[in-house]
């Protein structure tokens, strides 16, 4: 297998742990198609670029149109973002698919649990169960592990970030 392919298999897996905690959560999250407020211009890993500028090169042309002229706008909104909506949601990266849920991480020298949570979704006092919790460390460490292949096979440095912004053009990306 390539590094692609067991990314994807890695966003497969947390697509479905995604489903169960969104299952346990679907009366309180307010989070759907038109919520763009956590939709920010942010950097991505190298291997998620890599299947970025496929998605973006695989719109329609007045698509990539529309994305050139997000960076002509000067706001921190995602330049990936048309009405509001993701222009490349099937390929969204680990963070974009995440957000919203109640998104947890072992602090091992505390030995506690640091919870993250939207609060559109969440107020302040909600009370997680650990089962409610969608935990990120093992889904991190093995996009980790995947970024530095792929750096490794394309010689790239796997600890520089790709803005979104750099991702977006008017034409399609070169092959």
């Amino acid at each position: 297998m390539t590094c692609i392919q067991d990314y994807h298999q890695l966003i497969a897996a947390l697509d479905a742990e995604i489903a169960r905690i969104g299952e346990m959560h679907g009366a309180t999250l307010s989070c759907g198609p038109g919520c763009a407020s956590c939709c920010l211009a942010f950097s991505v890993l190298p291997i998620e670029a890599a299947c970025l500028r496929e998605a973006i090169g695989a719109l329609p042309p007045t698509s990539r149109e529309l994305l050139g002229c997000n960076l002509a706008e000067s706001d921190n909104r995602c330049p990936l973002l048309i009405d509001d909506l993701c222009s490349i949601y099937a390929a969204r990266p680990v963070i974009c698919r995440t957000q919203g849920l109640p998104l947890a991480y072992v602090d091992e020298e505390r030995q506690a649990i640091e919870v993250s949570a939207c609060p559109l979704n969440f107020p302040d006092d909600y009370d997680f169960a650990p089962e409610s919790l969608l935990f990120m460390d093992g889904f991190n460490a093995r996009l980790s592990e995947l970024n530095h292949l792929w750096c490794r096979t394309q010689a790239l440095a796997p600890n520089k970030r790709i803005p979104l912004r750099a991702l977006v053009c008017p034409v399609p990306p070169e092959a």
